[in-house]
């Protein structure tokens, strides 16, 4: 029933690594390990994004955990699907993913952009540091009440979302498939699409230049808490029927509570998934173990700095559920297991 949603690879890779090299250049021996010293390229998301801002909380406790004087120089890009990519070609050490696209990158899912050339090198540190969910954001001067009405009434909805190439932009694609529908049906119908970064989306919807933006959310969320509080904002519940056509990308029904974000005063039916910190296989086992017990034992510090924390737990962080069934590192595996965190 599906077209193929994804005939992309990530474009913006090529210029991603010019940036690795440039960041490289000005640091010192980022990605290496000598005299003790570990230092970490760690591919996140853009600024003002909450992978991103989890990054420097994450840096800095790693930075004062691993030897020496170690760095960790968080990286503005590149997203859920190019992050895994970077991590496979050694481009990052670390980054953060989507349990569903990091299952969709180690096993090669068809219809995803891993189809052709799986990441089976990838390996999940720390799984569940959040919970994540598909959200429709309606700006207060849309015409619609549901994606439901919008598309059987074949409205002219002016979209943003995230850059090409970006999970925000794969997950606007998926989500009109679900509904049986696609971006050139939209634009067809005098609608518009502009993929942009995260602040200049969540400018177009507080300003109502825009009318609709499908985004990976999460509570506490710095961009979309700071739009709910600007300006009066909808988010859009996904139906039933559409709900069961995306369960075959291993997103599953999840609901995000009532209040999460200010003028949000009932529960919404959406897509859920979780974040994931990712390495290859081949970074050494100590490195690896070390990371994964900084993590996991500066819980509680990491969740002060980050609302969108909240949810994890680290007693839960190797289950199957939050990693998306990719295979833990064998540095991670050991810590988890002598803190009989798994069996």
């Amino acid at each position: 029933m599906y077209r193929r949603l994804f005939n992309f690879r990530v474009t913006a890779i090529t210029a991603m690594a010019g940036m690795a090299l440039a960041l490289s250049a000005c640091g010192e021996n980022e990605g290496s390990e000598s005299g003790g010293q570990t230092d970490l390229a760690f591919a996140t998301l853009d600024q003002g994004s909450a992978w991103y801002n989890y990054g420097i909380s994450i840096g800095k406790v790693l930075e004062d955990d691993l030897p020496g004087n170690s760095l960790v120089e968080v990286l503005p890009y590149s997203g859920s699907i190019g992050n895994p990519e970077l991590v496979s070609t050694g481009e990052a050490e670390l980054a953060t993913t989507f349990s569903s696209v990091a299952r969709w990158a180690h096993t090669g899912q068809e219809g995803t952009p891993y189809e052709d050339e799986p990441l089976d090198n990838i390996r999940v540190l720390v799984g569940g540091i959040d919970e994540y969910y598909f959200g429709p954001i309606a700006s207060s001067s849309a015409s619609f009440d549901s994606l439901d009405q919008a598309i059987e009434e074949e409205m002219p909805i002016d979209f943003v979302s995230q850059p090409r190439g970006s999970l925000g932009d794969a997950g606007t694609k998926m989500i009109l498939e679900a509904y049986g529908t696609s971006e050139e049906d939209i634009t067809s119908w005098g609608g518009s699409f502009d993929p942009t970064s995260t602040n200049v989306a969540s400018d177009a919807i507080q300003n109502e230049q825009a009318d609709l933006w499908i985004q990976a959310i999460t509570a506490g969320h710095p961009n979309v808490t700071e739009l709910a509080q600007a300006t009066d904002i909808s988010i859009l519940d996904i139906s039933d029927e559409a709900l069961e056509n995306l369960s075959d990308f291993g997103l599953e029904s999840a609901i995000l509570p009532a209040g999460t974000f200010q003028g949000q005063d009932e529960e919404v039916q959406l897509p859920g998934f979780y974040t994931s910190v990712i390495a290859s296989e081949d970074m050494d086992e100590e490195t690896a173990y070390a990371i994964t017990k900084s993590i996991v034992e500066n819980a509680d510090q990491l969740k002060e700095e980050n609302a969108g924390m909240e949810a994890f737990d680290p007693d839960k962080a190797a289950s199957e559920t939050l990693t998306g069934g990719v295979p833990l590192h064998p540095g991670a595996e050991k810590y988890f297991l002598e803190e009989g965190i798994i069996d």
